[in-house]
């Protein structure tokens, strides 16, 4: 254990749940707009802690005292890593934190599909886009209800059951979910991957679900593609080219609007806090004696009784619509959107002020084996 001579200098997003909570046992804490913070307000700190809308660089952390940069997010494209290395501070970010909460998403949205558009998504063929964390939750929980599933990563080798396919032959599906991180460089950059030549592959009726990161879709290209296909498209969006300040024209040809927030569940982005903590009390060899597991929040609703047929895709989209009813975000969305001017300031405050939503597994499900492999908790005793 190390006795610190003075409490640290911390810096952190004031969206990021336990914050203070968690870190004021060793330094003291100042929560600041994660989107405007600037070098001065780091230049004094020993810790900063951000969520993705801020651009960890040179330009915010140069001639700063920063040792600690943790990040409560699964996605790293936000940090300058390199710069990180080159001076000597520790990194930190939060893999898996928040894929089950994407997975919750990504099933409300399949659950939208089929009461909205009659999509029967328990048969039809879905196509992952990337295999990390989210893809890999994504991908065995409907695998496990009996989804046919192909996946696309270059990155990954061929592992049990999961069948690896081409980008083409993933477009060709009836429903792709999108969960790739955006790169820039590298052998694979997935900047504008899916452009004008695989929305080709697309066919009338086709679903795509994105919940990754905007800027992997070329939007451009998508709204002539939609256009080609005489809106016969289903879209789902969560993440968007150009965030903060979003394409209205992309807006208004979705059919399901959110503001970045699939990962938005209150356990998932109380854990993401919860790991960078950890980071930070092994990188400064500190010691803590509360098990700060017990900050994980419980579920408002802590079990459903069920008495119909689980497989039932009406019977899915009710149970799941009591957890988590995509079509709530992209009405308030919406509502916030029509007839404002200010885009960008629209979407933070979206961010800022969302509602969190329980996730699928604080909730148990009576005797209902499809309900757990769909990602709810074990059985009622």
């Amino acid at each position: 254990m190390t006795f610190l001579k003075k409490k640290l200098r911390i810096i952190a997003d004031e969206n990021m749940p336990k914050v203070a909570e968690l870190f004021s046992t060793f330094g003291d804490v100042t929560l600041v707009d994660g989107r405007s913070l600037t070098n001065k307000q780091v230049q004094d700190a020993d810790v900063l802690l951000v969520r993705s809308v801020t651009k960890v660089n040179r330009a915010l952390l140069q001639d700063s005292m920063v040792k600690f940069v943790g990040t409560a997010t699964i996605g790293v494209d936000h940090i300058d890593q390199s710069y990180l290395i080159d001076h000597g501070i520790d990194f930190a970010s939060a893999p898996g934190c928040n894929a089950n909460a994407v997975a919750d998403y990504v099933i409300s949205s399949l659950c939208y599909l089929h009461s909205n558009k009659g999509v029967d998504w328990l048969s039809s063929e879905i196509g992952v886009i990337g295999f990390g964390n989210v893809g890999q939750v994504v991908h065995s929980r409907l695998k496990r209800v009996g989804c046919d599933l192909v996946v696309y990563d270059p990155y990954k080798r061929e592992e049990g059951d999961v069948s690896f396919v081409s980008l083409d032959r993933v477009m060709q599906c009836d429903i792709i979910c999108l969960h790739a991180p955006l790169t820039l460089s590298g052998e694979y950059p997935t900047y504008h991957m899916v452009n004008d030549v695989m929305l080709s592959q697309l066919s009338s009726g086709a679903s795509i679900i994105s919940a990754g990161r905007g800027g992997v879709i070329d939007e451009k290209a998508l709204l002539k593609r939609y256009d080609e296909l005489d809106s016969q498209l289903n879209l789902i969006f969560d993440v968007w080219e150009g965030e903060p300040d979003i394409s209205r024209e992309t807006l208004s040809i979705v059919d399901v609007a959110t503001p970045h927030i699939a990962g938005y569940s209150k356990q998932g982005r109380e854990i993401g806090t919860l790991m960078i903590f950890e980071a930070f009390v092994k990188y400064f060899n500190l010691s803590v004696s509360n098990n700060f597991k017990d900050c994980i929040s419980k579920g408002f609703i802590s079990s459903i009784v069920c008495i119909e047929d689980e497989r039932n895709l009406d019977v899915v989209s009710k149970v799941v619509n009591s957890i988590y009813d995509v079509m709530h975000d992209d009405s308030y969305m919406r509502s916030v959107y029509k007839g404002r001017k200010q885009d960008a300031k629209s979407f933070d405050v979206l961010r800022k002020n969302y509602v969190e939503r329980d996730e699928f597994n604080t909730c148990r499900v009576n005797n209902k084996n499809f309900f757990t492999e769909l990602g709810f908790s074990g059985r009622i005793v």
